[in-house]
């Protein structure tokens, strides 16, 4: 016969259990955009680096004509990716394809404190300066004015997609973040 004391006991945790870190490895950009693409909020943030999907609705449509106009951070995809920069100050790299690709650069140039770095994939710029973060398909008519772009030849119908930079990443590094661990008397940090 077992004594109260020999018995297992079941592990009880409550809200106030310590969390465990653990790192969180990078995806390639192409994964966090088509991730970015399935949500309802075209957003998706992975560790440290948000995806900013592109124009994806009618609104988003009548948005182009700001990009010319300098005005940018009027649109709402600028709008919606601007309040995930807000609620989320780990946020250090933002990656965008089209008009996400014009926000995440507009991110970057109205937070120059957070120092963000931006990969941006047949984003509507108009540049000849060369840039080792901005990406276009040759016979892309979105990005045609970005001369300074990485170019690459798109096979397939849609020369304004993004499916064949399959290995690049914003950021190769780690990221460090905490979970909960219910019932593991182990959780420090």
């Amino acid at each position: 016969m077992k004594l109260i004391d020999e018995r297992k006991k079941p592990k009880r945790t409550n809200h106030l259990t310590a969390p465990i870190p653990y790192n969180l490895e990078p995806i390639t950009d192409k994964v966090g955009l088509d991730k970015a693409y399935g949500r309802e909020s075209k957003l998706y943030t992975h560790g440290d680096t948000l995806y900013v999907a592109g124009t994806t609705t009618f609104g988003d449509v009548m948005d182009w004509p700001k990009i010319p106009l300098h005005r940018g951070n009027k649109t709402m995809v600028y709008g919606k990716a601007l309040q995930a920069v807000k609620l989320n100050s780990e946020i250090k790299n933002v990656v965008g394809h089209s008009l996400g690709g014009a926000a995440a650069l507009e991110l970057q140039k109205n937070f120059p404190d957070r120092k963000f770095k931006v990969n941006t994939y047949g984003a509507p710029v108009f540049s000849a300066t060369a840039a080792d973060n901005r990406f276009r398909n040759i016979f892309d008519p979105v990005s045609i004015l970005d001369r300074g772009a990485n170019n690459k030849v798109m096979v397939g119908l849609n020369p304004h997609g993004f499916s064949n930079w399959e290995n690049n990443k914003v950021s190769n590094q780690a990221f460090k973040t905490f979970t909960f661990n219910p019932g593991d008397d182990n959780n420090t940090i």
